[in-house]
């Protein structure tokens, strides 16, 4: 039996949107707290709010995308999304002010939520059935690309002579560019009878900005992009301790090369054996990369390097499936009308993990000890925490899985 096409022009071009549309996220909010910090001469406390109030305007924008994607129209809403976020970009050239800037991030999130949600229901729409696993897992190749890309594009341009308007520029750049490909983006909307009937089975209050199907795993993405955090907020400041930045660097470098090489794999093994199949070695890795990080504290320069390079490895064996593979059970399990809210449920718990995440544990790492100290707890404890998260997989969704193979 021929196998359904998988990358065809839309599936590609939109790909290639959702990465241009993360690059921009990340190359911005890398550099934002420097940037407030160093020129505009706030506190800490504001700066990192500055960063991260970026990802309550991400989860509004997700959140209203979810509810009104069948009733607008996918590409209307990413050309929606791609309108907002150049705009707003536009917006850091006219003001330094403080409370002016908090406003243009939060709705330059929610334009983001909005383009990247619509993106990702884009996605689940073209992807065939058959090959679910595998179409979304090369999908999120595209955040997986920008997460290790745009951090150290945006230091490297806001350390040149360019500076902050430099990244300005370069983001501007990226986003004409993603609006225009947008015009290419062919997808089949839902009928006027299918609008009608989903409205009709529209669920009341609470249910109809959260598909209920989605929130296992949903909330499993949650824990574990609060474990991430971990390594997002600390990685920098722990390898500084250590005298081995360039580690932190060549970490997430690691986790991209990993996480490219073992996809095709992956996501083959995700639709033909299962979930389980896939999310068991995830979370041994996961827990592995934590550890071994945590052991890096206890050595010599040298051997720390080395063992941050595995751990880098092993991370993106291990939390680098939890999106893309997570994202294909969220659409799997919901109605068809349903899966832009499913999509707005996942990435709207994982975002409220690794947004939410830095918050708590700046306030806990003081508490494990002074410096390197701090850190070096605070990932030892993560791997035994990633154990727990994988035992809670289990019990709301794995134990079923593995009954369904059984039967």
């Amino acid at each position: 039996m021929k196998k359904e096409s998988l990358f065809t022009a839309t599936f590609i071009i939109n790909t290639l949107i959702s990465f241009l549309f993360y690059i921009v996220f990340y190359v911005l909010t890398s550099s934002i707290g420097t940037y407030a910090m160093e020129e505009l001469h706030q506190s800490t406390v504001i700066s990192l709010s500055l960063s991260s109030i970026f990802v309550i305007g991400a989860l509004i924008g997700r959140v209203w995308t979810g509810i009104f994607i069948t009733r607008i129209g996918m590409k209307k809403l990413l050309y929606v999304g791609g309108i907002i976020f150049l705009v707003l970009t536009l917006g850091y050239y006219t003001t330094t002010n403080i409370p002016l800037l908090f406003i243009i991030r939060i709705i330059q999130g929610m334009g983001f939520g909005i383009g990247a949600t619509a993106s990702g229901t884009i996605a689940g729409y073209t992807v065939p059935a058959s090959r679910r696993g595998e179409g979304i897992g090369y999908y999120a190749l595209s955040v997986t690309l920008a997460a290790a890309v745009g951090p150290a594009l945006s230091i490297s341009i806001y350390s040149s002579p360019l500076g902050f308007n430099g990244l300005l520029a370069l983001a501007l750049t990226l986003l004409i560019l993603t609006f225009a490909l947008i015009f290419f983006v062919r997808v089949t909307e839902l009928s006027k009878e299918e609008v009608h009937e989903a409205m009709l089975n529209t669920p009341k209050g609470l249910d109809k900005y959260i598909e209920k199907s989605a929130l296992p795993i949903s909330f499993i993405a949650f824990l574990a992009g609060f474990i991430d955090s971990a390594i997002l907020t600390g990685m920098g400041p722990f390898t500084s301790f250590l005298h081995i930045s360039t580690a932190g660097s060549l970490f997430f470098t690691l986790y991209a090369i990993l996480i490219f090489l073992s996809r095709p794999l992956t996501g083959r093994i995700f639709d033909t054996k299962g979930d389980n199949w896939v999310f068991h070695p995830v979370f041994i890795f996961f827990a592995i990369s934590m550890l071994f990080v945590g052991l890096a504290g206890f050595m010599g320069t040298g051997a720390a390097f080395i063992m941050l390079l595995i751990a880098g490895g092993t991370f993106g064996l291990g939390y680098g499936g939890v999106a893309p593979f997570g994202q294909a059970i969220a659409i799997r399990e919901a109605r068809k009308d349903r899966i832009g809210v499913a999509t707005s449920t996942f990435f709207g718990f994982l975002d409220l993990g690794v947004g939410g995440g830095p918050i708590i544990l700046g306030a806990i790492i003081p508490m494990l000890g002074q410096g390197m100290v701090g850190f070096r707890n605070l990932y030892l404890y993560s791997a035994p925490a990633v154990v727990i998260v994988w035992i809670i997989y289990y019990l709301i969704h794995g134990k079923k899985q593995s009954q369904t193979h059984v039967a």
